[in-house]
């Protein structure tokens, strides 16, 4: 099976989960985990499905190249870094545009390291004490894995003017070099490599 039909089975199975949502969390990123490329810092992934009106983007990258770390955050410093950048990529419209033609965001899922350890503002202040050993045995075995995954659901008016998807990650997290890109859409399918001074793929 070519990499372009794996490509498209991988994302059609995303899609169907974001748009029935009948997977947890954990499960996708588990599976997602077995079918990406290895993990390096500096490099993050970007790939598009288009279905009819309807437009998938998966974006994944090591945390080391959106928050400078990746073991789990040792004080409010780290968790804020986590959270911001988390915020960053909940917010498709601003991420991406696509010269030609509207598409609007109608589904977004973000998975983002150690959510487990968010704490309220009543405990905020025994944070770093109740942490600080609890993970020490973690570290090693995170640091190689901990990763970024957003998905977005997009609509898009005159999908057939598809030919552009630009996006400000890269002036976002500077910690990203490059981008590997693939996509499949109708008549078109494809990879690109993605870079600052290039942060537009081209899809026609």
């Amino acid at each position: 099976m070519n990499s372009v039909k794996v490509l498209f089975i991988t994302l059609s199975v995303s899609l169907c989960a974001l748009i029935t949502s009948n997977v947890t969390a954990q499960s996708t990123a588990d599976r997602s985990s077995q079918q990406h490329s290895p993990h390096v810092h500096g490099e993050a992934e970007l790939q598009a499905a288009l279905d009819n009106d309807r437009l998938l983007l998966e974006f994944r990258s090591p945390a080391m190249n959106l928050v400078g770390f990746e073991h789990p955050p040792r004080d409010h410093r780290q968790q804020a870094a986590i959270e911001r950048a988390g915020k960053l990529l909940s917010s498709p419209q601003a991420r991406f545009t696509f010269p030609g033609t509207e598409c609007r965001a109608i589904r977004v899922q973000v998975e983002q390291p150690y959510d487990h350890l968010r704490h309220t503002s009543d405990d905020r202040d025994n944070y770093q004490h109740e942490h600080e050993h609890e993970h020490e045995h973690d570290i090693e075995e995170h640091q190689q894995h901990t990763e970024f995954t957003a998905r977005y659901l997009f609509h898009c008016q005159q999908s057939e003017k598809l030919t552009r998807i630009v996006t400000d990650l890269f002036s976002r997290f500077p910690g990203i070099r490059r981008i590997q890109a693939s996509w499949v859409l109708p008549g078109s399918q494809g990879a690109a490599t993605m870079t600052p001074s290039h942060s537009q793929l081209e899809v026609d």
